[in-house]
């Protein structure tokens, strides 16, 4: 009688004993399982650093190249059909600027795909401020878009149709002189933004 009830008593405190025991068994894999997904976020999350290391190193010497070729081909272009770079008009320089012009890109163009970028002479030679060469220029920041996208590769840009907008019977108004509708108070902005760009102007 003794013995069965010890044995009770034993079965009794195993049961017991046993889910104490399972519970403390599951925690202990509970805390594995997050110990290792820590260690493996850690892992990965280093791994991709050190790839995105290596794609920002690859880009930057891709771009170091690519820089060094544009500069290279922009040597052989005769900048004197573009005025040798330099503006006559003050504002022209202002949207040269703001509107981030590459002529050293674009010289690239020329030499490299026939870009007839002498066409956009006026643009530098221009005295006063008018609708044709702002279409100009718009189309000179049109054709390096195209070139940053990577749309231009191959293509041999002589068969370019480079024309301004045709503006018909009311053409006379390309010449127009719009410097007469701008606000003389933004002259000292417009030539600190061009000055700040190192872009010379010959005449203001």
């Amino acid at each position: 009688m003794q013995f069965s009830t010890y044995f009770v008593t034993a079965l009794a405190a195993v049961a017991y004993a046993a889910p104490s025991q399972l519970s403390m068994r599951e925690n202990k894999d509970v805390a594995k399982q997050q110990d290792d997904a820590a260690k493996q976020q850690q892992q990965d999350a280093a791994k991709q650093q050190q790839q995105d290391a290596a794609k920002q190193q690859e880009d930057a010497a891709k771009q170091q190249q690519e820089d060094a070729a544009k500069q290279e081909a922009a040597k052989q272009f005769d900048l004197g059909q573009l005025n040798n770079g330099q503006f006559n008009n003050l504002d022209l320089a202002y949207l040269n600027v703001v509107n981030k012009v590459d002529i050293q890109g674009l010289a690239a163009l020329a030499v490299q795909q026939n870009l007839n970028l002498a066409a956009f002479a006026n643009i530098f030679n221009a005295q006063a401020l008018d609708l044709n060469a702002i279409l100009q220029l718009q189309q000179l920041v049109q054709i390096q878009q195209l070139q940053q996208l990577g749309l231009l590769g191959g293509i041999d840009l002589a068969a370019l149709q480079l024309n301004a907008l045709n503006l018909g019977a009311i053409g006379n108004i390309g010449g127009v002189n719009l410097q007469q509708f701008i606000n003389a108070g933004v002259k000292n902005q417009v030539q600190a933004v061009v000055s700040g760009a190192n872009v010379i102007v010959i005449s203001q």
